[in-house]
């Protein structure tokens, strides 16, 4: 993942809290009231991402069948120029 400084990445609580990675706190750090309201910032995020996902699965077939094993640099490219074209035909 190439990201430039500062910038990170929204994931759920299945990935570890990493310097690129913002994930929701589990437990016991979930338990203390700012964590509380940090995962459901996280989680309101993530329900958004899902919901722009979905629609655009449902407006381009094409992806809601994109089943690429993304193993090396070539296919990487390949998924997110595709995904790319659908978000600039949209």
């Amino acid at each position: 993942l190439d990201l430039d400084e500062g910038e990170f990445v929204w994931a759920d609580s299945a990935y570890p809290i990493d310097i690129w990675v913002v994930a929701p706190y589990k437990r016991p750090d979930r338990d203390l009231p700012e964590n509380e309201r940090f995962n459901n910032h996280v989680s309101i995020i993530r329900v958004r991402s899902e919901h722009a996902i979905g629609f655009l699965k449902g407006r381009f077939q094409s992806l809601k069948h994109l089943r690429i094993n993304i193993h090396n640099e070539k296919t990487h490219k390949f998924t997110t120029y595709w995904i790319k074209a659908c978000i600039g035909l949209h």
